[in-house]
């Protein structure tokens, strides 16, 4: 069971929504609101790295198989091997963090976990910390220590994790299936 906390509404909003200020208000789940303005909200996504190819192609997360570590290739809004599900499984007050999965698309009983290389396992319950950081998102383990990179910008390359790690090739971009890529 969720604690409810109480917000006010901004009076330009209450008065947009031909309520008087003192009467609106709305309802959040218990967690700070700066922190919830940082995570990501669930859905299907295409997720690219931050850093470019050396021919200026952004690189996307590609699904490979069941037990298959993840690689990245060049971003092709057709496939669907590039679209993963982030769920939401629950709030880590300790860690300040919503734990969300990652899912590929075409196979949602499987997510992602981690050995040497960030590889698609069959479920198991393995979460990830998806924070907004700039322009870009950070996954990171529970605990906050690992990070998902890329050792190199170039197709093929698999996604790793890497430890206390704060660099391009650690920040991911989500960008919304089935929105217009920005250009």
């Amino acid at each position: 069971m969720h604690r409810m906390q109480r917000y006010e509404l901004p009076t330009l909003v209450c008065h947009f929504l031909n309520h008087p200020p003192s009467s609106t208000m709305i309802f959040a789940p218990d967690q700070a609101v700066e922190e919830s303005m940082f995570q990501l909200d669930p859905g299907v996504y295409m997720i690219y790295n931050r850093v470019l190819n050396h021919t200026g192609q952004r690189l996307a997360m590609t699904f490979n198989g069941k037990d298959e570590p993840i690689t990245v290739a060049p971003l092709d809004i057709s496939s669907p091997k590039q679209r993963w599900v982030i769920e939401n499984y629950g709030y880590d007050r300790r860690r300040a963090t919503t734990l969300q999965h990652v899912k590929p698309q075409t196979d949602q009983d499987l997510e992602a976990g981690w050995g040497k290389s960030i590889v698609v396992l069959p479920i198991g319950n393995y979460v990830w910390g998806i924070t907004k950081d700039g322009s870009a998102y950070t996954i990171k383990d529970g605990d906050k220590q690992i990070s998902w990179s890329i050792h190199s910008a170039s197709q093929g390359s698999a996604v790793v994790p890497v430890e206390d790690a704060t660099g391009e090739k650690q920040r991911w971009i989500f960008h919304k299936v089935d929105t217009p890529l920005p250009c």
